[in-house]
């Protein structure tokens, strides 16, 4: 049963409910030719704004993955930007799945789509935040090119691709997309929680992290009034876990390129409070995803998956010999660019597959590979990662 913290097997739990005065109603409703059962609580005659969900799946066929994000997700979206001089993708654009992305290799939606069979339309772009309205990042500060946001541009992108296929003859781009067979995944935060964001106050001035939970939030509205019914939400991962914001003193790394100078911060200080952060954002969206879909019914006839991505890389260091080849490494990194290196980049003489992190912030491509199985999993009712809500 999700979303409720009993251990005791499903029988006894609805027991203790009932013991308890709870009143149980069910409903099953199928989603994506799966089964979803919710339970309804009430006690004393008042109901509770609360579903729990047991999942009885049966074989689904997701035929699309839309995605959303930053550099934990992009396959190539950036790196046209970059070398069409600023010009994004015109609408109808496909971006193929890439083995040069921020993980060293394919990213976590390749192997996702290759388990679950599915189209991908990836709109996530390297370096974005939600909102620039919140984090402003420029891809450029010479001529003030912007770097491409969620809310701003990745949204507007996907919208114009619909009326390119509403309006193009004799095209399959995006033309078998029905609420059914589509989901839509968001995997943000850590630009907008980090060193360019609100770790070291570069955040637009007033705005706080509820601006940033926010913004998640209005992407769904933005989806859902396309017709998009079924949303993935991945939680913010362990950052200060990632060498770039773990101390120097417990291992983590020094001055690099996405923090030029690191070293020059009280960076114990400054590993609790990406800690409190990325704890502040998960717990919002533990909590939040229910409240606006059950409570404040923001997304009538949507269904909801956290995806948590957070405790995914934690099993992953508790027990790396489970995912990473040998010797398995969970605190260095294989790709390091360092400032101060007369030569740039170099890597590790192990290979990348031995590690969880490809460079000091982003994780590899091993542990993507992870992160799509469970991903793929999750759709199909299977992850323990994953919580369930409709």
């Amino acid at each position: 049963m999700s979303g409720v913290g009993f251990e005791a097997p499903l029988p006894v739990r609805l027991l203790m409910l009932t013991d308890l005065g709870f009143r149980i109603s069910e409903n099953c409703t199928y989603i994506n030719g799966s089964c979803r059962k919710s339970l309804f609580f009430s006690v004393g005659g008042f109901p509770i704004s609360f579903a729990a969900e047991i999942n009885c799946y049966t074989a689904s066929k997701i035929r699309n993955l839309i995605l959303f994000g930053d550099s934990y997700t992009d396959e190539g979206r950036l790196l046209y930007i970059i070398n069409s001089g600023g010009a994004t993708p015109l609408p109808g654009t496909v971006i193929p799945h890439a083995n040069v992305t921020a993980a060293g290799s394919y990213s976590w939606p390749y192997y996702a789509s290759r388990i679950l069979g599915a189209a991908t339309y990836n709109y996530a772009v390297g370096g974005a935040t939600c909102s620039n309205e919140i984090t402003l990042r420029y891809l450029d500060e010479a001529s003030g090119l912007e770097y491409p946001d969620v809310i701003g541009y990745e949204v507007s992108a996907f919208k114009a691709d619909i009326a390119y296929a509403s309006t193009t003859p004799n095209t399959t781009f995006l033309q078998d997309r029905t609420p059914e067979n589509s989901v839509y995944a968001l995997w943000i935060g850590t630009n907008d929680l980090g060193v360019s964001g609100f770790l070291l106050d570069q955040q637009t001035a007033g705005k706080t992290i509820k601006d940033f939970i926010n913004c998640a939030w209005d992407l769904f509205d933005e989806v859902y009034s396309t017709g998009g019914r079924q949303f993935v939400l991945f939680t913010q991962a362990p950052l200060e876990k990632a060498p770039l914001y773990t101390a120097p003193e417990y291992g983590g790394a020094g001055d690099v390129n996405y923090w030029p100078n690191k070293t020059a911060y009280d960076t114990i200080m400054y590993e609790d409070k990406i800690l409190e952060y990325t704890t502040a954002a998960n717990t919002i969206f533990e909590y939040g995803v229910p409240f606006q879909l059950l409570v404040q019914k923001r997304w009538p006839g949507a269904s909801f998956i956290i995806l948590d991505v957070h405790q995914i890389i934690l099993d992953i260091i508790k027990a790396p010999e489970n995912y990473l080849d040998a010797p398995a490494n969970v605190t260095g990194y294989y790709s390091e660019c360092s400032p101060l290196s007369p030569t740039g980049c170099g890597v590790a003489d192990n290979p990348p597959s031995n590690f969880l992190w490809y460079d000091s912030l982003h994780p590899s491509s091993r542990t993507h590979e992870v992160f799509g199985l469970e991903f793929a999993k999750a759709l199909k009712g299977k992850s323990a990662y994953a919580i369930y809500y409709s």
